[in-house]
């Protein structure tokens, strides 16, 4: 089975990126991603604290922006304790684990993406996942970065029992898309909806494009699916196809 892969973007301390690798650790999982740490990296408050996790946050991947973290998933959900006004589903952990077992035994790369501790994930970052995970409290939500990730991994931890007994074989067309083919979809829709006067007035674009994102991430598209909306789209700009002059 795929593991979930564990997304820090833009972590701030050392030690709240080895309290994340000791939750991953903790529960079984095996990958952690960092989006540009602001402290830089390599980090020995991240290793003097990981302790016994130590070999993950010296495995850990390392890139410049969300969007390149997450280019190779299928299936990602982001963590906020606010709402962002997008359409997009809120989930609780235990909710998000069980789809990330589902996705899992469908042959899906997964993710869930954590923002950093002092602001969280921006609106265009939570745009980039197919739901949201809000983590319940008692009146007081904001939560330590490593607090948060060791929740969510306990969830997929404890789910161990729940994963689906079926493997659904799926053709290389009929898989479910990459995030990065996800975000060249998104990418060729916004620039002909731009071109077309779509996406006007300016001051509401960014609104227009994450609402638009969400619909396309409700839709479940496989990747066959995803090239057939391509092929619409160049058809729709280039007015091919057209049928006999009349």
């Amino acid at each position: 089975m795929n593991l979930p892969v564990i997304i820090l973007s833009h972590p701030q301390l050392g030690e709240n990126i080895g309290a994340s690798a000791r939750a991953l650790k903790n529960f079984g999982l095996a990958e952690l991603r960092l989006v540009a740490p602001r402290a830089g990296w390599p980090n020995p408050k991240a290793v003097a604290t990981a302790v016994g996790a130590s070999d993950l946050v010296e495995t850990a991947g390392l890139f410049p922006d969300t969007r390149t973290a997450l280019g190779d998933l299928n299936y990602v959900l982001a963590t906020t304790a606010r709402p962002r006004g997008i359409p997009k589903e809120i989930l609780t952990p235990p909710e998000a684990a069980r789809r990330l077992r589902a996705a899992a035994a469908r042959g899906e790369k997964c993710g869930v993406l954590f923002g950093n501790e002092r602001a969280g994930l921006d609106n265009d970052e939570v745009s980039l996942s197919d739901a949201v995970i809000t983590i319940p409290t008692s009146g007081f939500s904001s939560l330590n970065l490593g607090q948060a990730v060791l929740l969510v991994c306990y969830e997929w931890f404890r789910t161990a029992d729940a994963t689906p007994p079926v493997n659904l074989e799926r053709s290389p067309i009929h898989r479910m898309p990459t995030r990065e083919e996800m975000f060249s979809l998104f990418e060729h829709l916004e620039r002909e909806l731009t071109v077309s006067g779509f996406l006007y007035p300016p001051d509401k674009r960014d609104h227009m494009v994450r609402s638009i994102r969400a619909t396309l991430h409700r839709a479940h598209l496989s990747y066959q699916e995803v090239q057939t909306l391509r092929g619409m789209i160049v058809a729709l700009a280039k007015g091919k196809h057209r049928g006999p002059k009349k």
